[in-house]
C-alpha cells in the first residue's frame, strides 16, 4: 500500500510540475468607455517578463518600462507619477501574481494584481486589489490582445 501510495504522489508532482505557465507576451488594449487608454506591451521569456505600459489622456501619452524576473528579487522603479515602486513577481498555478510597495510621500500603500489569460489566449485580466489607510478596494480590468 504504501508503495502504490508513493507511486500515485509521485505521478501527480510529475504531471503537475510537467505543466506549461501561460505566455503573456502580446501586446494589450484596455478595454475602457474612459479617455483614459492603457496599453501593455509585454515580452515573456523565461523568468524574464519586460511589461512596457503606455498611458494616454487628454495631457499626451507618458510611457513606462518595468523588467522583473519571476520568483526573483523585488524590482525597484519609479512610476508614472513619480513614485517609487518595490514589486515581486510569481506564479500562483497559471497566474501571474505582483505583489507591490507603492511609497507614496510618507506613506505605504500595498497592492497585489493578478493577471490570468483567457482559455483563448486573447484577453487578460487583471485583477488588482488595494490597500490605503487601512482601506481595501479592488478592480478588474480586461486587456485585449492586439494584432
Amino acid at each position: 500500500m504504501r508503495a502504490f501510495s508513493f507511486i500515485v504522489i509521485l505521478f501527480f508532482a510529475i504531471s503537475v510540475s510537467g505543466q506549461t505557465p501561460p505566455d503573456f507576451t502580446g501586446h494589450w488594449r484596455q478595454q475602457t468607455n474612459s479617455k483614459t487608454q492603457r496599453e501593455l506591451e509585454v515580452e515573456q521569456k523565461g523568468q524574464n517578463l519586460l511589461v512596457k505600459t503606455a498611458v494616454t489622456d487628454s495631457e499626451g501619452t507618458r510611457n513606462l518600462e518595468v523588467k522583473y524576473v519571476i520568483g526573483g528579487p523585488t524590482t525597484t522603479y519609479r512610476g508614472l507619477d513619480g513614485d517609487e515602486f518595490r514589486s515581486s513577481v510569481r506564479w500562483d498555478a497559471s497566474s501571474l501574481v505582483f505583489d507591490t510597495i507603492e511609497q507614496e510621500g510618507s506613506s505605504e500603500i500595498s497592492q497585489k494584481a493578478v493577471w490570468t489569460l483567457s482559455a483563448d489566449g486573447n484577453t487578460l485580466q487583471v485583477d488588482r486589489q488595494l490597500t490605503k489607510s487601512e482601506k481595501k478596494t479592488n478592480s478588474l480590468t480586461s486587456y485585449i490582445r492586439q494584432p
